[in-house]
């Protein structure tokens, strides 16, 4: 009974070391260029503008602009590319996907007098119900390499340092219903050994190193935003709008790595795997609130403030060590299927705007986003997740998001071009790293009762990966020069 308290403990170490961490918190803090392709043609600088459902995710008070009921309902093709080199080897993989990245309604409630559109006073109150994706999660990292400084069983090895032969090996509930750490899998399946009292190592030859590495992680899913949205109108010169998000959480992961001894060492094993699977799945609520000012007939200046979103999150998990060796046997070490169910709080967001206007024939828009990664946090408070708020206060800083676009307006065809840079979350970013760009571009018909966009969307970005960590030694770092093509469609109806 001790070893399986002393598990089920190790358990949580477990998990919280691969399911729960910054990373986590900062997948589901940060956003992408997202609503419909109208505002997409100009790179998401739609802050300052309105009449449009992309005001809800990005300033509610744009959809007071309305002056009508309306329907919008947008699809989307996208095409992911990774390119990552590793140990001087490089590898390409792509994605396909098909997505929803905008629906929902917006109700007018204008005032009339003398059976026209009032132009005193609070000329109309509009509400809107609206779904925006703000994140896509599909994509594919691939990639393999030479490595021979270290090794996965190095990171194995380190974490079961400290524990006595008997408090790693496996108890007969774990030898019939599945591990609960992956050091107790390492251990049975004789990839790392008992080098001194309480001391482990790889069970690789230390001077005959010759590894070959690959790593593939396949992911799924998406986060969006179900917004509930009230907006008001003051005789067509200052709008404020508010709402209350409701925020969907998918994300699925498949982490296979794969290490193959190319050594003439014939005394362990030839090649093992680690297939690590995590599903996540939950919901976050937020409120945003905003302004829009008109101090003259082509000026638009706004702001918007969205409060940190509350995530209850449940991670499922499970995990497969598979061992091939030398002697031509092999060994298939499986955990317990496990579940966590935990918070993530993510920033404030803070949004500037401005837009001049040209009459009718088109305008030129920015916005300016300020968010601090530093207050993201993970929750409860336990001695783990204290560990990684820590390493989120140190690791993380404020970014600064930029979006610029601008639309020329010829009769009824509208055309739209328009760049976007999200700074990296990272208080020291080294070469860019977790840096987007976006180039945007698009094209609408307008008509009295309908407007049908489209958009293309090239999104730049890079990062690095490291499949382990060490506390001795350095790791081998992968970098991710990743590119997403988007074409995004949306049609919009009076009625």
């Amino acid at each position: 009974m001790k070893k399986l308290i002393f598990s089920l403990l190790m358990l949580q170490v477990c998990l919280f070391a691969f399911a729960q961490g910054d990373i986590d918190a900062l997948r589901y803090s940060q956003t992408e260029l997202g609503g419909t392709a109208r505002s997409l043609g100009v790179a998401g600088a739609y802050g300052a503008l309105g009449a449009d459902l992309s005001s809800a995710i990005i300033n509610p008070a744009g959809l007071a602009v309305c002056r009508s009921n309306s329907f919008t309902f947008g699809g989307s093709m996208i095409n992911s590319k990774s390119k990552i080199e590793y140990q001087g080897n490089s590898k390409k993989d792509f994605d396909f996907n098909l997505a929803l990245p905008s629906l929902g309604f917006v109700f007018y409630n204008g005032k009339y007098e003398n059976r026209k559109p009032a132009t005193t006073g609070w000329v109309n109150t509009n509400f809107a119900i609206s779904v925006n994706r703000t994140n896509n999660f599909n994509g594919i990292r691939n990639y393999n390499g030479a490595n021979n400084d270290n090794s996965m069983l190095d990171y194995f090895a380190e974490r079961a340092n400290g524990l006595s032969v008997n408090e790693i090996s496996a108890t007969s509930e774990e030898l019939e219903a599945g591990y609960y750490d992956l050091e107790t899998m390492a251990w049975d399946a004789y990839l790392i050994d008992s080098v001194g009292n309480r001391t482990f190592g790889a069970a690789i030859d230390p001077l005959n190193r010759d590894l070959t590495q690959k790593n593939v992680i396949t992911s799924k899913g998406g986060t969006h935003d179900i917004g509930l949205h009230l907006s008001s109108n003051y005789e067509n010169k200052f709008y404020i709008g508010g709402g209350i998000n409701v925020t969907t959480v998918r994300y699925k992961e498949e982490n296979r790595f794969i290490e193959t001894d190319e050594s003439s060492n014939f005394n362990n094993w030839s090649v093992w795997s680690l297939e690590q699977n995590l599903l996540t799945k939950g919901v976050g609520i937020s409120a945003n609130i905003g302004i829009l000012v008109r101090p003259s007939t082509n000026v638009r200046l706004g702001a918007a403030l969205k409060t940190p979103t509350i995530y209850d999150l449940r991670d499922e998990y499970y995990n497969e060590m598979v061992v091939d060796y030398d002697d031509g046997t092999y060994g298939e070490f499986q955990s317990v299927e496990g579940y966590y169910e935990y918070k993530i709080m993510t920033p404030m967001k803070t949004t500037l705007s401005g837009a001049y206007l040209f009459g009718k024939n088109g305008f030129i828009s920015s916005d300016i986003e300020i968010i601090d990664y530093s207050t993201m946090r993970l929750r409860p408070t336990n001695s783990a997740f204290e560990v990684a708020n820590d390493a989120i206060s140190s690791k993380y800083g404020k970014a600064v998001n930029i979006r610029l676009g601008g639309e020329y307006v010829r009769n009824m065809v509208r055309f739209r071009a328009g760049g976007a840079r999200y700074g990296s979350p990272l208080a020291t970013a080294k070469d860019d790293n977790l840096t987007q760009n976006y180039i945007t571009g698009g094209i609408g018909l307008k008509d009295n009762n309908w407007s049908l966009d489209m958009s293309v969307i090239q999104q730049l970005g890079k990062e690095t990966i490291q499949p382990y960590t060490l506390d001795a030694g350095i790791v081998p770092t992968a970098t991710n020069k990743a590119s997403r093509n988007s074409l995004v469609i949306t049609l919009t109806t009076k009625f």
